[in-house]
């Protein structure tokens, strides 16, 4: 009895059901897992966006129609509300780190810089409605008050970080912070107190001042997140270096604007406005020096006090 041999694929015939292919596995995208949907913003970082993109349009058309300067109002101005918005929406987007500066903070320095120059802007434009086309007339008018409704709207947001209101992230650096804090915070309070006279009672353009404004505004922010109980700021150099540095410019700038004002028919309000900005730069120069100092010898000291080498 002999056996006949299996037929093989080749010995079927087409069409019929043996011949049908095999099924390709899944494609490897259909198996993996579909990345979870992110989570919508919550409501402070949405302001924080929103607002900041707010300020950085804001002051690219104001550059445009000559409502103020590029070269440092628009420009400070863009950087403000790009880094606040940017940080809000990376910072809700990832997982947070241990960053040098923390996100929170770098929003807060371009909410606060983006409203005080906004504000300031405004209080220009109330006390010089007879001429506003150095403003850009109606457009340009129509763009600063825009500014500083988007500059207070984001510091609002960059305050919501912290809780207990718009004033928690100064009074905690205040509590926790030592005397050379207090001080740059009192002398960039003078500096604010000063150029508000000087733009409103006083000869001064808010124009020359943006350079200075924003140098102590970053000082006081620097020393603000150095004293901060939470998130303290994690540089490789003391930041009471930083601060110096930044005030030192701001008190070379000073000093040109007193070289200025020297050649100017003023009276006597016009000298208070203008003798009290410059000593609040000078008080912010005596605590970021203090600052400095106290960083320099904790830097040279070792764990027990000794000096490096003794």
């Amino acid at each position: 009895m002999t056996t006949e041999p299996e037929p093989t694929l080749d010995d079927i015939p087409l069409g019929s059901s043996a011949h049908a292919e095999t099924p390709d596995p899944e494609p490897a995208a259909a198996v993996e897992e579909t990345r979870p949907p992110r989570p919508p913003f919550d409501d402070r970082t949405q302001l924080a966006i929103g607002a900041g993109i707010a300020v950085a349009i804001i002051a690219l058309l104001g550059i445009v129609i000559g409502a103020w300067s590029w070269d440092f109002a628009g420009l400070f101005l863009i950087v403000a509300g790009v880094v606040a918005a940017g940080t809000a929406y990376v910072t809700a987007s990832r997982e947070a780190g241990t960053p040098m500066i923390a996100p929170r903070d770098l929003i807060l320095a371009g909410g606060t810089i983006a409203a005080v120059l906004g504000v300031l802007s405004v209080a220009e434009i109330l006390f010089d409605l007879g001429d506003i086309s150095p403003h850009g007339d109606v457009l340009g008018l129509t763009l600063i008050f825009g500014l500083a409704v988007a500059g207070v709207a984001l510091y609002f947001a960059a305050t919501q970080w912290w809780p207990g209101g718009p004033a928690t992230p100064w009074t905690t650096a205040l509590d926790s912070g030592d005397r050379a804090t207090r001080l740059v915070f009192i002398g960039a309070g003078l500096v604010l107190i000063g150029w508000l006279a000087n733009v409103t009672i006083g000869i001064w353009f808010l124009r020359p001042g943006i350079e200075v404004i924003t140098f102590i505004l970053l000082a006081a922010l620097v020393m603000r997140a150095a004293s901060d109980p939470d998130e303290r700021l994690r540089l490789p150099i003391p930041a009471g270096f930083v601060a110096l540095g930044l005030s030192l410019v701001a008190a070379i700038i000073a000093f040109q604007h007193i070289g200025v004002f020297f050649g100017q028919r003023t009276g006597l309000v016009d000298w208070l406005a203008q003798l009290l900005y410059v000593a609040g730069v000078a008080v912010v120069v005596a605590g970021a020096g203090l600052a400095a100092s106290e960083g320099a010898r904790s830097m040279t000291e070792g764990p027990s006090g000794a000096t490096r080498g003794g």
